[in-house]
């Protein structure tokens, strides 16, 4: 293991949002320097599977080659990535069974034997969309009284299902509603903003989720108000058990988070307040800041999901989707915009504009086949309106 890989995305003063690597410190490489177009993890890691190679082994080609770096400042971050969804675990370290045991006076050794037992605490978190990213506000429920940061070490999972990568998350929680009963366990922790994750996402295979250290500082009007360390050696369960678990029941959605509970709680006598500063730093991801806010109308806006698609290259005339995509559904990517014309699988292809009968499809920036019937915008483009160029020596003069 060379070291840590990191992605990173950030927005420019004149808004573009793009993605770059680094190999841990302040020197970043835009990825798309060398890939234009290419400014999400999930569209880098489609590029990199066209070339039958991991995102790691293409992430350390370039940061040994001489590409230019920049340097990137912290308040334009954003979160590293969007997810589809955001799951949590809890009771995974001792100290959080603990506090669960001592603030639920009906509890009866119920946190206990959650800790002990073979299957998990998993719980629904968040659509990514609610998903706050680094310097954004986390909230607080207005019908509580006793807020915590949650720090914990985010397993993020690709469109396959498999562990990608890791990244800072912080699980707000409202303790007061899960001590009244821990039925209230989903008010305590679904609300707006009661996430966040970010500044990173550190590649899998280049850093041990089992040898991270994690801290928690909370700072008020300036001064520390509360600080901890723990770190995920003490992790009673394993990334692989957990993962295993959420995907019994359910098709695990395209690029799914998944929060591997705390081991630094509060002492009972400290809640978060309005305007506290949070943050919560992961050796080898960096340091993920929020501020505390009660929820309120001034700043409550629910965001849009982004579209789950992406276009590999600029040039292409197709998108491929990132989940499966209803008749009807608006899919923006840049300036382009259509409406889905008829339900489209998770990994296939969609029309972002009309091509004649014959016409060129073009995916990674080549013509792949040809249109063997006129294809509207928002169209499902497949084996039934596409002739494949593949294996077609007749057709090699085609498109030059």
């Amino acid at each position: 293991m060379a070291g840590p890989i990191r992605l990173i995305r950030w927005k420019t003063p004149q808004g573009q949002v793009r993605l770059g690597v680094s190999a841990g410190d302040d020197a970043v490489v835009a990825v798309d320097a060398i890939l234009p177009g290419v400014c999400s993890v999930q569209s880098l890691r489609q590029h990199c599977r066209t070339q039958s190679i991991s995102v790691a082994e293409w992430a350390a080609e370039i940061l040994q080659g001489s590409s230019p770096r920049v340097d990137v400042s912290p308040d334009s971050w954003l979160a590293p990535l969007t997810l589809s969804e955001l799951w949590a675990a809890g009771v995974t370290y001792e100290i959080s069974r603990d506090a669960r045991e001592q603030e639920t006076t009906s509890a009866q050794n119920f946190y206990a034997r959650i800790y002990e037992s073979h299957r998990p605490e998993l719980f629904f978190k968040a659509p990514g969309s609610r998903v706050a990213g680094p310097g954004d506000f986390v909230g607080l429920r207005r019908d509580a009284t006793w807020h915590v940061p949650e720090p914990e070490m985010t397993v993020v999972l690709d469109d396959t299902g498999q562990v990608f990568g890791f990244t800072a998350g912080n699980d707000m929680t409202a303790r007061d509603v899960e001590a009244q009963n821990p039925l209230y366990l989903p008010q305590a922790k679904m609300f707006h903003h009661a996430a966040a994750i970010g500044p990173s996402l550190v590649l899998a295979g280049t850093v041990d989720p089992y040898d991270l250290t994690i801290t928690l500082a909370i700072r008020r009007k300036g001064q520390t108000v509360f600080q901890g360390a723990t770190t995920t050696q003490k992790l009673r369960r394993s990334v692989e058990e957990l993962v295993e678990y959420l995907g019994r029941a359910l098709p695990l959605a395209p690029w799914t988070g998944l929060m591997t509970g705390t081991g630094i709680v509060p002492p009972d006598s400290f809640s978060v307040e309005d305007g506290d500063d949070i943050f919560i730093d992961i050796s080898s991801i960096g340091t993920l800041y929020n501020r505390a806010r009660i929820i309120g109308e001034p700043w409550v806006s629910v965001p849009t999901p982004p579209p789950r698609v992406v276009r590999i290259h600029p040039g292409d005339n197709v998108a491929v989707t990132l989940g499966g995509l209803e008749r009807g559904q608006r899919v923006r990517l840049g300036n382009i915009e259509v409406t889905v014309q008829n339900a489209i699988p998770f990994g296939h292809k969609l029309a972002l504009g009309s091509i004649p009968q014959g016409g060129a499809v073009i995916k990674y920036g080549e013509i792949i086949g040809l249109a063997s019937c006129p294809i509207e915008p928002g169209e499902h483009v497949h084996i039934h309106n596409l002739e494949s160029r593949r294996g077609r020596g007749d057709l090699a003069s085609v498109g030059k």
